[in-house]
């Protein structure tokens, strides 16, 4: 075996081993503006973090009431992150307890 095979091969699993740990840290990222979600449909993996960032000029109060998600942010002002973690495989519906037009379709896989 010659030192450019060892060598590329071990630079393909450092890559898979990266791949790995990034898929394990996957954040997705949603925006409330003009009081509504953006993106409205998101595709997660189950153990993933959804991150809500709050770039309206209101407050809302994100939740979800899906079994084997639910979650309940409390009031979040404008400039709040917060974040979720869904763990279980299924269909999520996101809403604004303030908002009721506000919704998400998050499916956790």
């Amino acid at each position: 075996m010659g030192q450019s095979f060892r060598v590329a091969a071990a630079s393909v699993a450092v890559g898979i081993a990266l791949g790995s740990l990034a898929a394990l840290a996957a954040e997705s990222r949603v925006v409330q503006t003009g009081k509504a979600f953006e993106p409205k449909v998101l595709t997660v993996k189950a153990g993933n973090t959804v991150t809500f960032v709050n770039e309206d000029f209101y407050d809302h109060n994100v939740y979800s009431d899906s079994v084997g998600n639910v979650f309940n942010l409390g009031i979040q002002p404008p400039g709040q992150t917060n974040g979720v973690t869904l763990a279980t495989a299924g269909i999520v519906d996101v809403r604004c307890r303030i908002h009721p037009k506000m919704k998400l379709v998050v499916t956790v896989e």
